[in-house]
């Protein structure tokens, strides 16, 4: 008789597929083992069992090659504490190029994996050859070798998960199913099951296929969306019947292919052209180790390509077909992380190659709910990237594309237009008609470049410097020489208002917060860990109130942060005006001079300091938040009103500005001129893989301060010293820039990597902010950055190269 289900548990993990046993593996291993797991049916019964189980580590961005690579070696581990083999393979594999860019593309991957120590090599065609016997490599221009790729038995490799997690004394229930799960008023979940009640104090919502219907029970939505997905494997091919060694994974990205042995033939599998959705309503109920109707015409184009590298397949018997759901978040990626306003109800949802990422998701889940905050910064998966204007038709067209586009080359500074656009400010028609190419940022649209005269308003992709090179260098130089206009519409704006306000702030930033009416401050937000999860412009607006600047993209992340420490007794009120308010910044020489002529307050420099802000009527705009602050290096304002003031903001400093020099300027442009100023941007220069010692803001943190989040853990960092130090380097880049994730050499020695990198339009030179080792830093010394695949010399500076002593935007 099986003993009766637990009552009370720590944690729920619901979802029996190979994230949830990972998750629950974990828990279990950093301690937690009064854990439980509910599936519905068996283990593996949604999308796990019938996965092909790759395993590859090189990819983008660089914190999920580190969980691929823990998963990947997390194998053998795996099998000796459970005493259950996983159907390891690690075979090695070979990335295939058909064309000179992605010969490119895999030197750009091969060169952010040694970051890692991820070991890759180009071989020649006959080594290629010697891997894999029946691989024609005529129609190839390279091929990568990349030890570290492999698969494994989707089945066994759960169920080792599982048994170590049983092992540890985590608890796994079978064939119960989740039918409510209600929050408890004092905090955690009361979950209703077919078998009985539980409650616990964490929920995790690793339901996969059901992770939508699940959700619901929470009334949660979760911007989610099956497709359908091919693979077929091959009768016995005797050519690899007869290899001594097992054939390796082959991928071929243009052909949006992958392959490797199984059996004595080839499982080949495919993203096809053309993506079709599966249950966009809801996931059956009753769905259970089912496969969906095959339809092989749908991967005939993959096939061909696939027959053109290995022609013995044409000749091959086809064995299994396999077409099975899978389901995606709009970008692909999974969706991880607490609900915001839930704290204790995490998401593990949406996960693509859950053989090849589960190992890491599950550590970092378990970091999460254990210590608080992930081991690494894995932002590019948390559930917080998409806000409340992601809708079903959304979600339906970017699956669609990035499914059909799963291995297409991502370019530098790359924008998808599929599903766009979904949010506009009201200058939107205006910049469009002026020659705005846009970009997305947190479903806003906002100018990257304004094409000139005759020019298509458009971007063109490469390697090499795009097609807006030259203008957005004339944008810079405007701005430098006279005055230029950017949109800041899409920066992340809150008011925060009551009487403790200051001491609120003061507890969630690491600086000190302005003690004088229009004075503003620049202060990063810590983890409890000491880690830099934001970094904020704040200035006193009155007695009670602040206005706080910050990330767009991250603005979800940070009101979930601000909640879950907001006071109960209603002290302090935090109002996000990110969606009703709109912002321009004007900047340069000029600036002060157009702001003066629409100005009802003197805006001179002794009335109107750096780092201070007014309330000001600007023409017919009653009333626009001024403040004084500068990305660009220049004499700078960022400008905020209510949006429906913003069209009228716009006209009248453009008319002031007509006779000195005002242009409008981009996206691109900021970033250029920021550069030369050797200033970071949020999200990739300042991240939480970092201390603020390390990015260079420790002057921005006032240890002397009683108590702020993260300061114990900070001074533990100022004791231990910073492990890396960010630096800018000028490069010897001829007609490409670093892009970020580049490898650093001194020496024949790995000393660091590219966190961003552009042009420095009006100094001459290619730029880069980077992470090098404290004892490999010197002013003026050479080093070498991996630009492409080849190294460029390069010299590193510990300062701007623009006016270093910030005189121009002080002035």
């Amino acid at each position: 008789m099986a003993d009766a289900m637990k009552t009370h548990t720590r944690a729920i993990v619901i979802g029996g597929g190979v994230t949830g046993c990972s998750i629950l593996y974990h828990l279990a291993k950093m301690g937690w083992t009064d854990v439980v797991l509910l599936e519905r049916k068996e283990l593996t019964s949604g999308s796990s069992w019938h996965a092909a189980g790759n395993l590859f580590t090189l990819t983008s961005p660089n914190s999920v090659s580190a969980l691929q690579k823990y998963t990947f070696e997390l194998y053998p581990q795996l099998e000796k504490e459970s005493g259950q083999a996983t159907g390891f393979h690690p075979t090695g594999g070979l990335s295939l190029a058909r064309t000179p860019d992605q010969t490119t593309a895999l030197k750009i991957a091969r060169g952010r994996g040694r970051r890692l120590g991820i070991d890759a090599e180009f071989i020649s065609f006959e080594e290629a050859r010697k891997h894999a016997p029946i691989l024609n490599t005529d129609p190839l221009h390279s091929v990568l070798w990349e030890p570290m790729k492999g698969h494994v038995d989707p089945a066994s490799a759960t169920m080792a998960y599982a048994k170590a997690a049983r092992n540890m004394g985590a608890t796994v229930y079978r064939h119960t199913e989740v039918m409510e799960t209600n929050r408890k008023s004092g905090g955690g979940w009361s979950v209703v099951t077919n078998n009985g009640t539980i409650d616990c104090e964490i929920l995790i919502n690793a339901s996969g296929l059901w992770a939508r219907e699940v959700a619901a029970m929470a009334e949660i939505s979760l911007p989610l969306m099956p497709v359908e997905h091919h693979y077929l494997v091959t009768e016995t091919i005797p050519e690899i019947e007869a290899m001594e060694t097992e054939f390796p994974s082959v991928s071929d990205g243009e052909s949006n292919l992958y392959s490797r042995q199984e059996g004595q033939g080839l499982l080949l599998g495919a993203y096809e052209d053309k993506c079709y959705h599966w249950a966009e309503d809801g996931t059956p109920l009753d769905f259970d180790h089912e496969l969906l109707a095959d339809d092989l015409g749908r991967m005939e184009w993959n096939f061909e390509r696939a027959c053109e590298i290995f022609p013995v397949v044409a000749e091959a018997g086809v064995k299994t077909v396999i077409n099975g759901p899978m389901i995606f978040s709009p970008d692909l990626g999974p969706l991880l992380g607490p609900y915001p306003g839930m704290p204790d109800y995490f998401c593990a949802c949406g996960v693509m190659t859950g053989f090849n990422q589960g190992g890491g998701i599950g550590r970092e889940l378990a970091h999460w709910i254990i210590d608080g905050e992930p081991s690494i910064d894995i932002f590019c998966w948390d559930v917080t990237r998409f806000g409340d204007h992601v809708s079903t038709e959304y979600t339906r067209a970017r699956t669609g594309y990035f499914y059909e586009n799963r291995s297409a080359r991502i370019y530098p500074e790359h924008q998808f237009d599929v599903g766009r656009p979904v949010r506009t400010f009201p200058l939107y028609d205006r910049q469009k008609a002026a020659g705005a190419v846009f970009g997305e940022s947190y479903g806003w649209e906002a100018p990257l470049w304004y094409a000139r005269e005759g020019e298509e308003a458009r971007d063109v992709y490469s390697y090499k410097r795009g097609n807006w090179f030259d203008a957005v260098g004339e944008e810079c130089r405007a701005v430098r020489d006279g005055a230029g206009l950017f949109e800041v519409s899409t920066f992340a704006k809150y008011a925060i208002i009551g009487p403790g306000a200051e001491d609120w702030l003061n507890h969630m930033l690491a600086n000190r917060m302005p003690p004088t009416i229009g004075r503003t401050r620049l202060s990063p937000m810590l983890s409890p860990k000491g880690k830099v999860i934001g970094d904020f412009t704040v200035t006193r607006m009155d007695d009670d109130t602040f206005l706080m600047l910050g990330a767009g993209a991250m603005q979800r992340f940070h009101m979930r942060h601000f909640e879950n420490h907001i006071p109960e007794d209603g002290s302090v009120a935090i109002e996000n005006l990110s969606s009703r308010w709109a912002g321009l910044m004007l900047a340069g020489p000029n600036a002060r001079t157009i702001l003066a002529r629409v100005a009802d307050a003197d805006v001179g420099a002794n009335a109107f300091p750096f780092l201070s802000a007014k309330g000001l009527a600007l023409g017919k705009v009653p009333d626009a938040a001024v403040v004084r602050v500068s990305f660009t290096g220049e004499l700078g304002y960022e400008i905020y009103c209510p949006s429906e003031y913003q069209r009228t903001l716009f006209d009248t400093l453009m008319a002031a500005g007509a006779d000195q020099g005002l242009r409008l300027a981009g996206g691109r442009a900021l970033m250029s001129l920021r550069l030369e100023k050797a200033f970071p941007s949020w999200g990739i220069d300042l991240s939480p893989d970092y201390t603020p010692f390390e990015v260079g803001l420790d002057r921005f943190v006032k240890l002397d301060k009683a108590d702020f989040i993260g300061r114990e853990a900070a001074l533990a960092a100022v004791e231990a010293g910073p492990s890396v130090q960010r630096v800018l380097l000028s490069v010897d880049a001829e007609d490409s820039d670093a892009s970020g994730g580049e490898a650093i050499f001194a020496g024949g020695e790995r000393v660091g990597y590219v966190s961003s990198g552009g042009y420095g339009h009006t100094i001459g030179q290619s730029l880069a902010l980077a992470y090098m080792h404290p004892d490999a830093i010197a002013d003026g010394a050479a080093c070498a950055v991996e630009v492409l695949g080849e190294e460029r010399a390069a010299t590193i500076h510990t300062g701007a190269l623009f006016d270093p002593d910030g005189a121009r935007m002080r002035q």
